[in-house]
């Protein structure tokens, strides 16, 4: 939804990009052909202009750091479609829920087509090479747990990407509550040996692989694996309800 938006121009608020749009000036391209529909000043018409000519430029380059800045992070969903190729499902399993006692166990990543976990003791530092690839990150509560944990556990990791914490998404569409709550609401099933693996469990797991139980890290991995693939449904979901509910100003 970028080619729509004009939130991200500096001096253009909510009101501005729907007065726009009740011109049914929808993309950059119409603004650019069809602005003086508009009943803005002059000064605020050649400012939109600039940056509508910068913003196609840098979105054919697809160069998410000229969109880090000026995108509130409230707004980093409308960047889904654009950056689909470019993103990834993030979740991390841990030990506990303290960043200065407990340790990270699994980082699963999703690209939409393919799967990966590191794992504490094995291949978590190629975390780092992977997360490099990606300009957006999609994860649940993320922007409170999975993130931080990440970068004091790895601290040489920078995050620079747009990031959409479904947590925050999903409760503008009306949805509340922990992950597995939410797949409920909406009617994903979690089918299998791993159907009621919560959080907790997925610790004790960890320490049953530790004391030798090597399928208890199967199970783990699993259980990991189906929380970002599940999030790529959940961003689906949730874009579609955000771009809806953006544009029922001009119905």
């Amino acid at each position: 939804m970028l080619y729509n938006t004009f939130q991200h121009i500096p001096g253009i608020g909510k009101k501005t990009e729907e007065k726009i749009w009740k011109k049914q000036i929808l993309t950059w391209d119409l603004f650019l052909s069809e602005h003086k529909k508009i009943n803005i000043s002059e000064s605020k018409i050649k400012k939109i202009c600039k940056y509508v000519e910068l913003s196609k430029i840098e979105i054919e380059k697809k160069n998410h750091l000229f969109f880090l800045p000026l995108l509130s992070r409230s707004m980093h969903w409308r960047a889904y479609p654009e950056f689909a190729d470019n993103c990834c499902f993030l979740d991390i399993e841990t030990t506990g829920l303290s960043r200065d006692y407990h340790d990270i166990t699994t980082i699963a990543v999703y690209d939409g087509k393919e799967s990966k976990v590191f794992i504490q003791g094995k291949n978590l530092d190629e975390f780092r090479s992977e997360i490099k690839k990606y300009s957006l990150i999609v994860t649940y509560n993320g922007i409170c747990f999975d993130i931080p944990f990440i970068e004091q556990k790895l601290p040489d990791i920078g995050f620079d990407h747009l990031h959409v914490d479904l947590r925050f998404a999903l409760k503008k569409i009306g949805y509340s509550g922990g992950l597995k709550s939410i797949e409920k609401q909406l009617g994903i099933v979690r089918e299998g040996d791993i159907c009621d693996v919560d959080g907790y469990e997925a610790v004790r797991l960890w320490k049953r692989y530790k004391r030798g139980d090597k399928r208890a890290l199967d199970k783990l991995m699993k259980y990991n694996i189906e929380d970002v693939v599940n999030l790529k449904t959940l961003m689906d979901i949730t874009y579609k309800n955000l771009r809806e509910k953006s544009f029922s100003c001009i119905q």
